[in-house]
């Protein structure tokens, strides 16, 4: 006895449409999952590159004394630095703003966690109530993109007195 089976193409058709589907939800959901892990990495990164580069303008002023005595001097009155020494004083704040502008765009493109970004503005905000960096700031603002400047000015009209190295108050 023969038996003859008859296929329903429509229904295997179906069955096939429904496992495509399926397959394409499951993809899709690992993709949504590699593209998370790929951008936590690239923020992770972004964040470990900005602390390494402004970690190295802080040692390089630690490492040589002369260096940190034109900073010392250059933060409290750019105009009182002449020759060389003005020239370091430069050389160094254009180091540190361009930490400062390449820390403000990755917070302006989401980069950076918001506690992250808190820190890293209080050390901007500390650094620009200067008045040495202050008058720095009028000279070469004009090296920077347009909305880092707005982003500094607004600081430095809003700094309190500077207190980073502990100053004391006129008062006290």
């Amino acid at each position: 006895m023969t038996l003859i089976l008859t296929v329903n193409w429509e229904a295997i058709s179906a069955i096939g449409q429904i496992v495509g589907a399926i397959a394409v939800v499951v993809s899709l959901i690992y993709v949504a999952s590699e593209v998370r892990r790929n951008s936590r990495a690239t923020h992770l990164a972004a964040m470990r590159s900005m602390h390494d580069a402004f970690n190295r303008w802080i040692q390089q002023i630690a490492q040589y004394p002369d260096l940190a005595d034109v900073y010392d001097r250059g933060i409290h009155d750019f105009e009182s630095l002449e020759g060389t020494d003005r020239i370091r004083f430069s050389i160094l704040m254009h180091g540190a703003f361009r930490n400062f502008e390449e820390i403000y765009h990755l917070q302006a493109k989401g980069h950076l966690e918001e506690d992250v970004w808190h820190g890293w503005e209080a050390v901007i905000r500390d650094i620009n109530a200067y008045p040495g960096v202050q008058a720095w700031w009028r000279l070469r603002s004009h090296w920077f993109s347009q909305e880092f400047v707005k982003f500094i000015d607004q600081a430095q009209q809003t700094a309190g007195p500077p207190r980073m190295y502990r100053e004391p108050m006129e008062d006290e």
